[in-house]
């Protein structure tokens, strides 16, 4: 085989024990295996070379660099508990009474979700001060320090709330949402991880076929879910390389593979 440049990544692909395909990736950012063997001397004599050497444990290191977040990313590197289902989420929204209109809470409808009854809280806000009165909810004939709200989430109040503006604390729902969850006692379990990549053979321009295969890896590392304006956040997955069950794939148990169609 002619050497070759590595100067491009793929896809990332993860399998389950059983080979079922958890997650793949095609905008991954860098994929990374250091490879590192070293000797323990032992010396002896006047000599200033050791007579024997005892190989040490494998330092191999991997990791993986990937843009955007994941419930599965999550599961892999933190051991995150991922469920598809109805979500709640807490909101607060500001805006102004009017005497016909009153206030429409607009996440629910933005966002496809439905308002949760009687998980509100309307305050009168002190534009001056920023100082809030709460309101109390009642069923009707509100008065000035009173509101009724809508099952679809509009609020009214006494004509002497007119044109004040108003902060509402509330929670909506959506189904078919995602959740992600993190214990205290959670743990990372392992998988397969093929990394499938392009190389460019200089003798010629032809395109080479790559891939690099970790046969039984586990995840581990920091798992970056800040938010931070106007920059993205990249996650590192740190990944420990570990001993390979014998399998009908990986007779031979080899912890990494890498193959090239060249």
């Amino acid at each position: 085989m002619q050497p070759l440049v590595f100067d491009g990544v793929g896809s990332a692909q993860v399998y389950e024990e059983g080979g079922r395909l958890k997650f793949l990736d095609d905008k991954i950012t860098k994929v990374t295996l250091q490879l590192q063997f070293d000797w323990d001397k032992v010396m002896g004599g006047d000599s200033g070379y050791a007579f024997h050497y005892t190989a040490k444990d494998l330092g191999d290191k991997a990791s993986m660099e990937v843009p955007r977040y994941s419930d599965i990313l999550a599961e892999l590197s933190q051991g995150a508990e991922s469920e598809k289902g109805t979500v709640q989420f807490d909101e607060v929204e500001q805006g102004f009474l009017t005497a016909t209109d009153g206030y429409q809470l607009k996440a629910p409808s933005k966002y496809s979700g439905t308002f949760v009854a009687k998980s509100d809280r309307v305050y009168l806000k002190d534009t001056a001060t920023g100082g809030l009165t709460e309101l109390t909810r009642v069923a009707s004939a509100p008065t000035a320090e009173q509101y009724v709200i809508t099952a679809d989430g509009k609020i009214t109040s006494d004509v002497a709330n007119e044109g004040k503006l108003i902060t509402v604390t509330f929670k909506w729902s959506k189904e078919n949402a995602t959740r992600s969850s993190l214990s205290g006692k959670r743990r990372p379990k392992p998988f397969k991880l093929v990394h499938r990549f392009s190389l460019t053979d200089d003798r010629n321009g032809k395109e080479v076929p790559c891939q690099l295969t970790i046969w039984k890896a586990l995840g581990g590392g920091t798992l970056d879910v800040s938010q931070e304006r106007k920059k993205p956040t990249t996650n590192t997955l740190a990944l420990e390389i570990m001993e390979p069950d014998i399998t009908p794939e990986n007779p031979n148990r080899y912890a990494v593979e890498i193959i090239f169609g060249i």
